[in-house]
């Protein structure tokens, strides 16, 4: 599959509601570890989601390259970094962001999740993952409604 057939705009808002779907489903089946995963792979597509709507861009490549040109994103950064924190700097939605102090512990709870989950066979218990899930869950629909 190219990079055109999951970059643009409706495939990444599609992803991120699937993968908070998907989220739920494992954490249904108690494989907690992999819904924090997938959740967090939910705020990613957000994200992206809402920079190729904020610079009217098509598809990630596109976006990539109008950060450059605006001068917001340099040479050797990408936009298909899975850093959550960076993705949320690019929105100009962080300060705002942090001036809610729950939201902002939610955020920094989601922001913990790093994409090599997928090959850990670290486990996690029912504790973590139902607080990530709702962290993850808080976030996106600040995302949703504030960016």
């Amino acid at each position: 599959m190219a990079k055109s057939d999951y970059d643009g705009v409706s495939e990444q808002a599609r992803a991120s509601r699937h993968r908070l779907d998907d989220a739920r489903a494992l954490f249904n089946l108690v494989r907690w570890r992999g819904s924090m995963y997938m959740a967090g792979y939910s705020v990613e597509c957000l994200l992206k989601t809402k920079l190729m709507r904020m610079f009217g861009c098509l598809n990630l490549r596109d976006l990539e390259a109008e950060l450059r040109a605006r001068g917001v994103m340099a040479a050797h950064d990408t936009i298909f970094t899975h850093q959550l924190e960076v993705l949320l700097r690019l929105t100009n939605g962080l300060d705002r962001l942090r001036q809610d102090l729950a939201l902002w512990r939610a955020f920094n709870l989601a922001n913990r999740w790093i994409p090599a989950w997928r090959y850990s066979s670290e486990r996690s218990d029912r504790e973590e993952a139902e607080a990530f899930l709702e962290a993850v869950e808080r976030v996106l629909k600040w995302v949703e409604f504030n960016l």
